[in-house]
């Protein structure tokens, strides 16, 4: 194949290639000195620090033994004196090569080709007798994912969606063919979705049958042809076929010869751009235009290895370059990566050559000289948490109108360069991005079986029941292989040499053109003494093993033991006498394992400081705070800062202070304020929010649950009867908030998927989020969280329907229909078993058979603290018999819902909610409020502090009665009212004057009316009291429950016309409601002196002394638990009650920041 001549514009890339040809490839460093760093006589080698480690450690053999094999806590004492005591001799690479036998040694170099990229212009570019491999249906994950440079025919490789085409074969090289569509990367929309650069199923259809197949059987001779599916669903019956397995899939290969290409790509091309794609707004787009070809084949190190680059570019020739026509090709988009690896060749022993981290900026400062135009965007990497070895990364950043990669750039530019050790090639494995240790997910095993399903649970938003394969037998089967792997190469008796390897991406049209023949061997010195050095250290393969091994015992032995505790910790006496203090401990293990395990991983790698990494390796960083009142503020977080151990000592150690040694876990001081950010490839699973979460709502609550409990234990033992009933009512009231909690952001969650839907058919971009369920979600998850109830799904529905009814105008006007929400009523508990409370129990709790949804959250919360119950239930009786009685003062809306189905919708033809989205169909359940008879009995002098509240004022004996009926009259009219002032005050401040301070007043009237009994007085307005729900007897069998289920309007005649419902009570008459409604009718302008008046009454008469009313609007009961007043601030309380990663709020004046609280 011969290569164009270089246009006139090539001239400046030549030269710049040339240059970093010579400086890159040179085997000596520029440095002025030697990476040398201020150390004395007093240092370590390298075979010094491995026996200081092993003096405390047990043998490596015995640590990377089978599961069982050895006992982990035997060595529990020798934590600190491996982990934290640092020696005062700093390691020293430098001592170590100064100490070998040799004064010099012979290094030979090996050029090779590792990557190649063509853009080619047409599959005729594959020269025969290559034949090319359609693919059909190839999996997901052979697109390419990682951003590159270079930008082939000028697509973003990354971010263009493209399919494998097939592939072909030269003679030592199989290449990759990539059908990539330009028009994606900025196209709307189209009606399906995918990731960021595939193709759909749905796609991938329209591909086959209007594109590919066709143009198959138009262009390819039979009988080959008569081969490939006739259509897109017989392909996908084939490739899931195997086997007879459906859930696997085969990739579809078939056979095109090299001389129908032609014709065949002719005949691609012309049906890509007539095919019409619908998008998700209805128009139709050219999807498939300008399809575009991409030729890739990697990893060819081995293939190209010659001892000269001129050796290497000939067999490139001979090989690959006569197997492509040039003429099928955008010369421009063709790329080849062109390294060397050094090794040692021959000596008494096996040697490692390590890249040394300092040399590394004199590099980068060379190359950043040679293309000035260009920005060179460098990562330095840590290699094995050391801190004199490293690897080096360096790319061309693209700026504004100039992408180095294009095939249109001219301006000269270093595309990419890297250099890493060879010794990775011993600890990686095939998977995990060749990573050993590479899963995120083996700190689980710090956790029992079922903290990582309550994880699971918690990770899916708490929608449906744990689904995660996640279980800790196939957790530590992975452990274990990964040891297994540790094992073998750590007991290798022969080791091997290990070189270096440099690599530059060149483009192929230039690097044809540069006559270079590359360094084949050269003798280098050893000493520090000598005028010139190399950037790499040479190192005894078996000293460098042997480091590398123990550091790693070092951090396998602590999580063994972590690991082991979670394992055998039901069987251990103490966890059975305190589960509680159980679950404290797997959680401080858990973030121990994570920080363990992390740097073990490190231990085996080059990786460059990466933000996640931050809480690691710095004690304090700051970033931008992106929270909306964020403006013109950072956030400070807090970490370890074990980067600065290993900048001291060489490498890595941690602080005493940082580890509970009696425990074997991280301190507590150092948790309370750690920010552990979430790497971006890590699960949400074992993200700290996600922990957090977990701990604020089960475990913390479980400490307050045991404590109590056992309060109550003791009471009843020692005939302390009021004691012991207070503590276990205590106990029943925060278990039941609690479940009711996690039910509420249930709920919520699952109404947001069910509106994600919804979304998704009319286009995220056209209907967004709703803010009401948004706002829900936090108050119902913070310490003292709002209560769910029919106000909430109202008006979350009152908006979803708003902008629905916006893009969809053939649903109807933009107010709300009165079908919506859908409130159910029920013919199985009629009237006197209608009790809301009841209902709830039965509904959620106690169904006749177990439900498919058995493994919810809120359920798993409900049986574990009923199980905890059992410590008293001999003297308090049983769980649910309190529990079934208060439950419902708690969850006041849910789902319809039956044996097989969660979320039940209404399904009747012929209705209004008939072809509705199902957001808009799903069935509630709410309760109506009966005002209790015991209230509206009550004298007034009856009334708790009837003195105080008297003063003198003449009232009526006895309150005014009002029955259900009247109540919610009065609501109903409460409810319009309370729409026009709190959901339309733009349109209320428009009109008069007198029509804005007449629905005021009426407002505030009608809320007072509903408040609670109202005694008459002659003075003025009537003296009211709140609703007084706690005044009945919970544990009387005959208790009247003042929320009841609504039943069927038919149901309601007779003696029930005056106090039975068929709807809920939207707005119930709470604290909440009553101050939120007040300070909206006190944000208008020109109110009345009488609106005022009243305004001023009800903030003086209905404040009850700043607390809920009876009818609650909040769940608060944990947070008086975990008030310093009720219990000591200690620091393991603070830690356990953190629902956010801690950091400080920074605010920024200039130059000046003041600081602010953890937040």
């Amino acid at each position: 194949m011969s290569i164009p001549a270089p246009i006139s514009t090539q001239p400046p890339q030549g030269k710049v290639d040339d240059r970093v040809f010579q400086t890159f490839f040179n085997l000596n460093c520029c440095c002025s000195r030697h990476p040398k760093r201020d150390e004395t006589e007093q240092s370590h080698t390298l075979q010094e620090r491995v026996q200081y480690l092993q003096r405390s450690l047990p043998p490596l053999a015995t640590v990377f033994g089978e599961r069982g094999s050895y006992d982990p806590s035997a060595s529990f004492p020798q934590w600190q004196s491996f982990l934290s005591d640092r020696p005062l001799e700093p390691l020293s690479f430098c001592k170590n090569q100064d100490a070998l036998p040799e004064s010099s040694i012979s290094v030979e170099r090996r050029w090779d080709i590792d990557s190649v990229w063509f853009g080619a212009t047409s599959l005729h570019a594959i020269r025969p007798p290559n034949d090319f491999r359609l693919s059909l249906l190839p999996p997901f994950h052979r697109n390419l994912s990682t951003n590159q440079v270079i930008q082939p025919h000028g697509l973003d490789l990354a971010n263009t969606r493209h399919i494998l085409f097939g592939s072909f074969n030269t003679s030592s090289v199989r290449f990759e063919v990539f059908l990539f569509f330009p028009g994606t990367a900025r196209s709307p929309r189209s009606m399906t979705t995918a990731s960021s650069n595939a193709l759909s199923l749905e796609r991938q259809k329209d591909l086959y049958d209007r594109i590919i197949i066709p143009a198959a059987y138009e262009t390819i001779s039979d009988p080959i042809r008569q081969e490939i599916p006739r259509s897109y669903d017989l392909a996908y019956a084939k490739s899931r076929a195997y086997r007879g397995e459906t859930s696997r899939s085969f990739h579809l290969r078939y056979t095109l010869p090299a001389q129908d290409l032609p014709l065949f790509w002719q005949s691609v091309v012309r049906k890509a751009n007539a095919c019409q794609v619908a998008t998700r707004r209805g128009d139709s787009i050219v999807y498939f235009q300008n399809p575009q070809l991409l030729f890739q084949a990697h990893d060819l190190k081995n293939t190209f290895a010659r001892p000269s680059l001129e050796e290497t570019l000939a067999v490139f020739q001979d090989t690959v370059l006569v197997a492509v026509d040039p003429n099928q090709l955008d010369i421009h988009s063709c790329w080849i990566d062109i390294g060397t690896r050094d090794y040692v060749a021959i000596g008494p022993g096996a040697y490692t050559l390590l890249w040394k981290s300092q040399c590394h900026n004199q590099l980068d400062r060379d190359l950043s000289s040679i293309a000035t135009e260009a920005t060179v965007a460098a990562n330095h990497f840590r290699s094995f948490l050391l801190r004199d070895v490293g690897t080096y990364m360096s790319k061309a950043k693209p700026m504004r109108g100039f992408n180095p990669g294009h095939p249109e750039v001219r301006q000269p530019a270093i595309i990419r360069t890297k250099a890493y050790n060879c010794n990775k090639e011993l600890f990686s494995v095939m998977y995990s991005d060749y990573r050993l240790f590479g899963s995120g997910s083996l700190p689980l095993l710090a956790l029992d079986e079922g903290m990582i399903k309550d994880l699971s649970s918690s990770s899916q938003d708490r929608q449906r029941a744990s689904t995660t394969p996640l279980t800790r037998g196939a957790l530590l089967q992975a452990w274990e292989a990964n040891k297994r792997h540790l094992r073998a190469i750590s007991g290798l008796k022969s080791p091997s040499n290990y070189g270096v390897r440099k690599e530059v991406t060149f483009r192929l049209d230039v690097i044809l053109t540069i006559p270079h023949t590359g360094l084949i061997s050269q003798m280098i010195p050893l000493t520090t003494q000598a005028v010139h050095h190399v950037p790499f250290w040479v190192v005894p393969t078996k000293d460098i093993n042997a480091l590398i091994f123990t550091q790693a015992a070092r951090l396998v032995l602590p999580l063994d033991y972590l690991f082991q505790v979670a394992s055998v910790g039901a069987a251990d006496p103490s966890a059975k006498s305190n589960p509680t203090e159980t679950s404290v401990h797997r959680i401080l293990g858990f973030y121990t394992a994570q920080l363990f395990y992390r740097l073990l991983a490190l231990s085996f790698t080059s990786e460059q400081h990466l933000h996640y990494d931050n809480w690691i390796w710095l004690s304090r960083w700051r970033v931008r705070n992106r929270r909306p009142t964020g403006r013109g503020t950072k956030l400070e977080r807090r970490g370890l800062g074990l980067g600065t151990a290993i900048e001291a000592s060489g490498m890595l150690w941690i602080p005493h202070a940082q580890i509970d040694w009696n425990s074997g876990c991280l301190a507590l001081e150092t948790l309370i304020g750690l920010y552990i950010p979430r790497s971006p490839l890590q699960a949400r699973l074992v993200s700290q929010t996600n922990v957090q979460s977990l701990t604020a709502s089960k475990v913390t609550v479980e400490l307050f649950l045991y404590e109590w409990l056992r309060q109550s234990q003791r009471a009843f033992d020692r005939g302390q009867h009021c004691k012991a009933e207070e503590l276990a009512e205590r106990v029943v009231r925060l278990a039941a908030e609690e479940i009711a909690r996690a039910y509420h952001q249930h709920l919520l969650l699952k109404l947001r998927s069910y509106w994600s839907r919804v979304q998704t058919r009319a286009g995220s971009t056209v209907l967004r989020s709703l803010s009401r369920l948004r706002q829900g979600l936090e108050e119902s998850a913070t310490q003292v969280g709002r209560i769910v109830n029919a106000q909430t799904i109202w008006e979350v529905y009152t908006e979803a329907w708003t902008a629905f009814a916006q893009v969809e105008p053939a649903a109807g006007p933009p107010q709300m229909p009165r079908e919506l929400p859908c409130w159910m009523t029920t013919r199985k508990y009629l009237p006197p078993d209608d009790g809301w409370s009841n209902f709830v129990f039965q509904h959620l709790f106690n169904r006749p058979s177990r439900p498919k949804w058995d493994g919810l959250y809120f359920l798993q919360l409900y049986r574990s603290f009923k199980g905890s119950w059992e410590i008293i239930q001999e003297h308090a009786g049983s769980f649910d018999d309190r529990f079934r009685r208060i439950i419902g003062n708690f969850i006041l809306v849910t789902f319809n819902n039956d044996r097989t189905k969660e979320v039940g919708t209404k399904r009747s033809s012929g209705t209004w909610y008939e072809g509705k989205p199902r957001f808009f169909r799903i069935q509630f359940w709410a309760p109506y409020f009966s005002p209790p008879e015991r209230d509206q009995q009550s004298p007034w002098n009856r009334v708790p502090n009837y003195y105080r509240r008297h003063s003198g004022i003449q009232l009526a004996p006895r309150p005014k009665v009002i029955t259900v009926k009247e109540f919610h009259n009065l609501a109903s009219a409460f409810q319009q009212l309370w729409s026009q002032v709190m959901r339309q005050p733009k349109k209320l401040r428009e009109a008069t004057p007198d029509e804005m301070n007449e629905i005021c007043e009426r407002a505030l009237h009608h809320l007072v009316s509903l408040v609670g009994p109202q005694w008459s007085c002659e003075s003025g307005l009537p003296c009211t009291l709140p609703w007084d729900l706690a005044n009945r007897k919970q544990r009387e069998e005959e208790h009247e429950d003042p929320f009841r289920v609504p039943i069927p309007p038919q149901s309601i005649r007779g003696v029930y016309c005056e106090s039975k419902l068929c709807q809920p009570t939207i707005l119930l008459p709470t604290r909440h409601n009553v101050v939120a409604l007040t300070n909206a009718v006190e944000s208008f302008h020109g109110l009345r002196a009488g609106v005022l008046k009243l305004t001023q009454w009800i903030r003086e008469g209905l404040d009850n002394d700043g607390q809920q009313y009876s009818l609650l609007s909040h769940l608060e009961t944990k947070q008086i638990a975990a008030e310093p007043a009720v219990q000591p601030a200690s620091l393991l309380r603070r830690f356990l009650l953190q629902t956010e990663p801690p950091q400080r709020l920074i605010r920024e004046d200039g130059d000046t920041a003041a600081e602010g609280l953890y937040v």
